[in-house]
């Protein structure tokens, strides 16, 4: 039902704890102040939970590839995977990992407020210092020597990718990696499925660009091809070497 892990938008962090939880499709990588694994199985296990109670009463939510009415009664992940399917024009089920990432990482904020939740590729991230983002765009793709750095001001956020190349997610696209940078997990989830649909050749970069450009809640996009990469917003790029 999940995304399968099939490439990281890894964090580099050497002052932090890090630990890794999974529950049946989930696979979280969690990095905190200290180590609160404990805490962080139960709420992944509580979102899961709810998740899957639902998707079970209501298929047309998990089959969806278009935006559903909001169900108010649903539990408050199931509303936000609405909302943002909804702004990005997707199906619900396509915010899912963002959902997941944001709802374990602001529960755990409440004990860690340095907190990264990575699930998959996608990643809730709060934060007092500047973190470093490495890019993975498919075996051998050059690009993958790059890290872009995010300031403490900018978060809490969300960093979640798409690919159209590899990987178990479902993309209309053929991007390598679409990278989004968004004011909250689920939306960048969304934004990444739905920008990433649009570009099946180098061409198609542009319009990615363009259509970042138009929503406030999208701070960055990395759009990467086998042979480009185009990036829009306040992003830094560093490459990597043995010591990042």
């Amino acid at each position: 039902m999940y995304k399968q892990r099939q490439y990281r938008v890894g964090v580099h962090n050497k002052d932090l704890i890090s630990f890794k939880i999974d529950h049946f499709e989930s696979d979280l990588l969690i990095c905190a102040e200290k180590n609160i694994e404990s805490q962080a199985k139960q709420a992944l296990v509580f979102y899961h939970q709810q998740v899957q109670e639902y998707v079970q009463k209501n298929p047309l939510f998990k089959h969806s590839l278009l935006p559903l009415p909001v169900d108010k009664k649903a539990p408050l992940i199931i509303q936000q995977m609405y909302k943002a399917a909804k702004k990005t024009k997707v199906g619900p089920m396509a915010t899912v990992a963002g959902a997941i990432a944001q709802s374990v990482g602001q529960d755990l904020g409440k004990i860690s407020p340095e907190i990264i939740v990575e699930n998959g590729g996608d990643i809730f991230l709060s934060t007092k210092y500047p973190r470093k983002i490495g890019i993975f765009a498919g075996i051998g793709c050059v690009y993958n020597q790059l890290v872009f750095t995010l300031d403490p001001r900018q978060t809490p956020c969300g960093i979640c990718a798409s690919s159209g190349t590899f990987g178990h997610s479902l993309s209309l696209g053929n991007s390598n990696a679409t990278i989004v940078i968004a004011e909250t997990s689920v939306l960048a989830d969304g934004f990444a499925t739905a920008i990433g649909n649009l570009i099946k050749t180098d061409a198609d970069l542009e319009k990615a660009i363009k259509m970042a450009k138009k929503q406030r809640s999208i701070r960055g996009l990395i759009a990467i091809t086998s042979s480009k990469l185009m990036a829009y917003g306040d992003i830094k790029f560093d490459v990597l070497d043995n010591k990042t």
